[in-house]
């Protein structure tokens, strides 16, 4: 199985990945935390929320095919859970980068989160393309990407100010 036809069969996840980062960044306080601290803690998240999601889809494939854990079946759900941390990486990199480049943590993160809502707006654009939409259906998409990634940054103003 190739990884676009992994990422394609679960784009959700992606998603998923890419709004989380986002959510914890958006709810960090900078004035408390160190870049080390923000981005061990969005590793530590991204972790628990991975094995949450791989462990809540193998017992429920489990439970529909009435079979038992094995090997091949945790090695499929590993694979299908892979887009949760691809979507993820994308405003992880971001903030690395932001703190490659010496900006504040304050802009880190909001480059982080800006970069989320981008993902989005873009993931929307290519679903819009992908389903052949003409101009203004694609527009329809990208807004309600834009709207889900600032609905985030709303969250953050309400949070942080």
């Amino acid at each position: 199985m190739r990884v676009l036809d992994v990422a394609t069969a679960n784009a959700a996840g992606g998603v998923y990945g890419t709004l989380m980062v986002g959510i914890l960044l958006a709810a960090e306080s900078p004035g408390h935390e160190t870049y080390g601290e923000t981005v061990g803690a969005a590793a530590i998240v991204l972790g628990l929320y991975w094995l949450t999601s791989l462990y809540a889809h193998l017992l429920g494939d489990r439970l529909k095919k009435q079979e038992s854990l094995n090997l091949a079946l945790v090695r499929r759900m590993c694979l299908y859970e892979l887009p949760i941390i691809e979507g993820a990486l994308v405003p992880l990199v971001a903030l690395l980068v932001a703190w490659a480049a010496g900006a504040s943590l304050t802009t880190g993160i909001r480059v982080a989160v800006w970069t989320m809502v981008g993902t989005v707006v873009a993931l929307e654009v290519a679903a819009g393309w992908r389903a052949r939409l003409g101009a203004r259906g694609v527009w329809l998409q990208a807004a309600a990407g834009a709207t889900m990634g600032l609905a985030v940054v709303a969250a953050k103003l309400v949070l942080h100010g």
